[in-house]
């Protein structure tokens, strides 16, 4: 649904009422700002759809109670109850409203920690561009009316579910009548394009249809006199298709209307084989227990399911490749005193996690670990040409200025060089931006919006999640990025973890979460680099009970002092 202005298909609120068109659709405003709700109302007065205002949550909250809201647009500051805690009771009361903060820059942190939490579905900067608030207040409803076509078609498949289930009883009735009605029975299934069969209780064949004739090259006097197993080369499912079929006792005929499937290779009388996939079933006939089975020629399905298994390797194969060559930047090995593992496991389908290194020296280096919004193909991509950015970013600054960059000033390049692209694209990056200084004996980070940088001093055992203020790259066209600094000891660990780590989930719906991540730091700090992203990868499969993840999953563990030059090892697993 990709055009509000147009008449759109039947949908219904949340309140079951129908709505037809785009006039239909309700918006509710609220805030505080007596001034700015008329400024908005003016904006918006031209527009199909019908504007509703409230000045704070409270009468917000009551108006939701008589009349039907599908866009819930709200002030982050507000007296008695704030926009995020409206956002929070709009999300239990009306869960099908889609809401979203309308607030200034300076709560960039709340309005953060609810896009990660799911509560909102848009942000809308201070002062309001009115294009923009148009067009987001656009795909507002564009999403609501594509949640309620998917519950439409829920329920549809329920009722088309049903009416199988219906059909499926009478089919079961169709079959009890017709074991009394063999004349009829065999008139049907010659008129069948599929070859049938019905076997005695010795395993000949007692009748066929023409189409097993015109299939097997066989007349009907030739068939009659072979068992049903001499036209069976071989099983191709390793079942005991041909025993269950012919050495039978008439006690079994009930089980055999479960109607099993089984696949075979049949033979013809020119010797050919055919694959084959049969059901079976019982008929009884003159009070004796009849088996029918009902065959079907296979080869082209089964080779549409070789040209769809090949396509499917080959597909996951350059996916692969794409995020090992283009996403997953190579750990350097000239440097000293510090060894470097990296775990990275992927989801099975393309996504926007990548990792890069830039080596300055061997006791300097810059390494990034992000993450584009969403999965396929373009989150690849972005993430690819995010990755050659800062490359090419952080040589330009370095080249400008013959020293070396502040990070804060590499970051905020990348940031100016693509956010108009981002914008138009409406994605983002989150990631985190490290620099490892070992004659200056600190770290630097500029966080955007990533996971913690988690910072584990050897000598006093204490940890340090390292977490910014900075926003994600791509989400808004004017910020600041704002780098820090922390020291470093020998043997300090310092770990990087994407958000398939922390976001994969137990069986019970329980988050990973980075404070588990911290709590093996502590656990296995003794071991080599190596051996704790194994640590960690084994306990994230235990959480999980399984041994895939639905995105992309990056742990980097670094350690400071360690003089092997041949220990700056790369651990990669692929599920």
């Amino acid at each position: 649904m990709s055009n509000v202005n147009n008449k759109a298909p039947f949908m219904y609120n949340s309140d079951g009422q129908l709505i037809q068109n785009i006039a239909d659709i309700s918006i509710l405003i609220v805030d505080d700002e007596d001034n700015a709700l008329s400024a908005l109302k003016r904006l918006l007065r031209k527009e199909p759809y019908k504007i509703h205002v409230a000045s704070n949550g409270q009468e917000a909250l009551e108006m939701l109670e008589l009349i039907a809201c599908e866009v819930v647009i709200t002030d982050l500051r507000m007296p008695e109850i704030s926009g995020l805690e409206l956002i929070q009771q709009l999300k239990t009361k009306h869960p099908d409203i889609i809401r979203v903060i309308l607030s200034g820059t300076e709560d960039i942190a709340m309005i953060i920690d609810a896009i990660n939490a799911g509560e909102v579905f848009r942000f809308i900067s201070k002062p309001v561009e009115p294009e923009l608030l148009k067009r987001i207040i656009k795909d507002c409803i564009d999403y609501y009316f594509l949640k309620t076509e998917r519950r439409y078609l829920q329920a549809q498949l329920e009722l088309n579910n049903k009416q199988l289930s219906w059909s499926n009883e009478s089919l079961a009735a169709m079959t009890e009548e017709l074991r009394e009605r063999e004349t009829e029975f065999r008139s049907m299934n010659d008129a069948a394009l599929d070859p049938i069969f019905m076997i005695d209780q010795e395993g000949f064949i007692c009748y066929t249809n023409n189409a097993a004739k015109d299939l097997f090259g066989f007349t009907d006097d030739e068939l009659r006199s072979i068992k049903f197993k001499e036209l069976i080369a071989q099983e191709s499912d390793g079942t005991p298709f041909i025993d269950f079929i012919c050495d039978f006792a008439p006690n079994i005929s009930e089980a055999n209307n479960k109607h099993p499937v089984k696949r075979f290779t049949a033979l013809k009388k020119d010797t050919s084989q055919i694959p084959m996939e049969a059901t079976m079933g019982s008929v009884i006939i003159d009070g004796v227990c009849k088996i029918v089975i009902i065959a079907r020629d296979i080869t082209s399905r089964i080779r549409e399911e070789k040209s769809r298994t090949e396509y499917e390797r080959m597909q996951q194969e350059l996916e692969a490749q794409i995020e090992k060559k283009l996403l997953q930047g190579r750990i350097s090995t000239m440097l000293k005193k510090v060894s470097i593992s990296r775990l990275m496991i992927p989801s099975g389908h393309l996504d926007g996690d990548f990792t890069a290194m830039i080596t300055y020296s061997e006791k300097l280096i810059d390494l990034v670990i992000g993450d584009v919004m969403g999965h396929g193909v373009m989150s690849a991509l972005i993430g690819a040409g995010l990755k050659s950015l800062i490359m090419k970013i952080s040589a330009q600054k370095n080249f400008q200025h013959n020293k070396l960059a502040l990070l804060q000033d590499i970051v905020a390049g990348v940031h100016e060089e693509i956010i108009t692209e981002l914008i138009e694209l409406e994605t983002y990056a989150t990631a985190t931006f490290l620099r490892i200084d070992l004659d200056a004996e600190q770290i630097t980070t500029v966080d955007c919006g990533h996971n913690p940088t988690i910072h584990f001093n050897a000598r006093t055992k204490k940890r340090t999640l390292i977490k910014g203020h900075n926003l994600p790259i791509g989400l808004i066209e004017q910020t600041e990025y704002c780098e820090v600094s922390y020291p470093i000891e020998m043997n300090d660990l310092i770990v990087l973890v994407s958000d398939g780590l922390t976001e994969s989930r137990s069986p019970d719906n329980r988050l990973f979460g980075i404070e588990r991540v911290s709590e093996l730091i502590l656990i296995h700090h003794e071991l080599e680099p190596s051996e704790i992203v194994e640590k960690i990868h084994k306990d994230a499969c235990a959480f999980t009970g399984r041994n895939t993840f639905d995105d992309d999953l990056t742990c980097i563990v670094i350690r400071i002092g360690n003089q092997d030059l041949h220990n700056n090892n790369v651990c990669e697993s692929v599920s």
